[in-house]
């Protein structure tokens, strides 16, 4: 299974490669579970320290910004080439800033907003179920 979204292709013969992934995939997929690990573990570690809320939102936005530039390199070079790597590009991110927002909440203080978080996620699966690569062959 690919760790990437399999993209449809034009003619495709069954048994030929993997088929394409659905919404279901494609939100699994969008989603850089790899790099919210690493990240959800370094917002644990910062928040255990109890930095002081006035540096701790600070903190928490600055690596947000770093991962989610990170999340935008990781698909730059390790997505494979077209369209799949267009979607990664944009999506990825994306869904990385929507997740690691509710992720950082206990840095973020006062700064987190339920509702904004809520609203992120969701554009994420409208995304998702737009933004489906087609394999031009």
């Amino acid at each position: 299974m690919s760790r990437f979204v399999v993209p449809s292709r034009p003619g495709l013969v069954a048994g030929e490669g993997e088929s394409p992934d659905g919404l279901g995939g494609r939100i699994v997929k969008y989603m850089p579970a790899e790099i919210l690990s690493i990240f959800t573990m370094v917002i644990g570690g910062v928040a255990s320290y109890r930095p002081p809320p006035e540096s701790a939102w600070l903190i928490a936005v600055v690596l947000m910004v770093v991962f989610s530039i990170g999340t935008w390199a990781y698909m730059t070079f390790r997505a494979p080439k077209g369209e799949v790597k267009k979607a990664q590009q944009i999506v990825s991110p994306l869904a990385f800033l929507a997740w690691s927002y509710v992720i950082a909440s206990p840095l973020l203080g006062s700064a987190f907003i339920g509702w904004i978080a809520l609203i992120a996620q969701a554009i994420i699966l409208l995304l998702a179920l737009i933004i489906a690569p087609v394999e031009n062959k």
